[in-house]
Parts: structure tokens; sequence; C-alpha cells
């Protein structure tokens, strides 16, 4: 084998390793919120040492920032489209892919709110984000807006903003009734109310 093969073996292996302590430390975060998880929980759940955790992540504010990016990313990959309706349609299939990791939804709500406070490590991503994604809906909603399809008298930046609280707070009640809430259906029902004649299935 050439020393090439092996740098790439070490890579992979290191990539694999990465993995499995980014998904330790998700469920860490979701079980127990940021500030009362702890590395060497993390380490044991990912089945490494502490010294090998640290050598992969100095910190555990390191480390969550980790986790929010790749969530971050997984969640844009169903956002990839210049069709207004078809992100609407998107926005849906965020909810139902986060109905089938319930730990993932309890991270992001546990952590949402812990992050309010400017002190914690996951403040300003959490700012950011939030900012973008308003930003990002209200140029979609400003799209209808213009083709005449949002229902009348509706200001974009405010449905915008709607949305999100939408979404957060049909999280929040779902984590305490999954059995009785469905979180896409009501996502979607809200879009349908404000894009009239639009659904999740409709073809345009």
């Amino acid at each position: 084998m050439s020393a090439g093969s092996g740098v790439r073996g070490e890579y992979a292996k290191s990539a694999q390793v990465r993995k499995r302590i980014v998904d330790a430390a998700t469920e860490e975060f979701a079980e127990s919120g940021f500030r009362a998880g702890t590395m060497k929980n993390i380490a044991e759940r990912a089945t490494i040492s502490q010294r090998g955790l640290v050598h992969h992540f100095a910190s555990k504010e390191e480390l969550l920032l980790e986790v929010l990016e790749v969530r971050a990313a997984e969640s844009a990959q169903l956002m990839l489209s210049s069709d207004p309706r078809d992100v609407l349609r998107s926005v849906v299939d965020v909810m139902v892919d986060n109905a089938r990791r319930p730990g993932l939804v309890e991270l992001h709500t546990v952590l949402f709110a812990e992050a309010t406070s400017s002190e914690h490590p996951a403040h300003a991503h959490h700012a950011h984000r939030l900012q973008l994604w308003r930003d990002y809906l209200t140029s979609v909603f400003e799209t209808l807006h213009r083709e005449g399809a949002l229902a009348p008298g509706l200001d974009p930046e405010v449905v915008a903003t709607t949305l999100v609280a939408v979404q957060d707070g049909v999280q929040l009640q779902w984590l305490y009734h999954p059995e009785k809430i469905d979180m896409a259906g009501a996502v979607h029902d809200y879009l349908a109310s404000i894009v009239p004649g639009w659904s999740r299935s409709s073809v345009v």
C-alpha cells in the first residue's frame, strides 16, 4: 500500500471517529442539555477515551458548535430550491424529518432556550442562524406576495417571523404529546392558510 493510501485510510478512520463523537454528543446534549452534559459522558457514549475525545474536540463548546453545524447542514439539504412553493414543501419535509429524530428536536428546544443567554457558547450561532432563516423566509414570502399568491393584507416579514414561531411552538408541544401532535400537518395547514390554493401535494 502506498503512503498516500495510508493517509487516506487514516483520514477516513478519523472522520468515522468524529462522526461517532458528534452522534454521541447529540444524544448527550438532547438528554441533559448543554450545561449538564459532560465530556466524560460523551466519551463513554462514543466508546472512546476522554483523551481521545479531546484530541478531536478540545472543548465541550467546540463540540456543541459542530453538532449545530451538522444539523444545520442536514436541514439545508432539504431546502435546495429556488421555487417558493417548493421551499414551503421543504419546510414541511423538515418537520417530517424531525419527527423521526426526537433526540434532535429535544436538543434544539433545550439549546434554543439555554442559548438566549449572551454568555452561552451557542448564543451567537443561534442568533445568526435565526436571523438568516427569518431573512430567507421573508424573501420567499415576498416573492409569493409579488405573484399575488400570499393572502391579502399579510406582511411577508411578519409571516416569516410567525412561521418560525409556529415551527418551534409545534415542536415544543410535540415533545410533550407526540401521540397527539402532527408537527408536519400543523405547519402544512398554517402555510396553506396564508398561501391560498397551495398544498404540499399540489402540482404547480
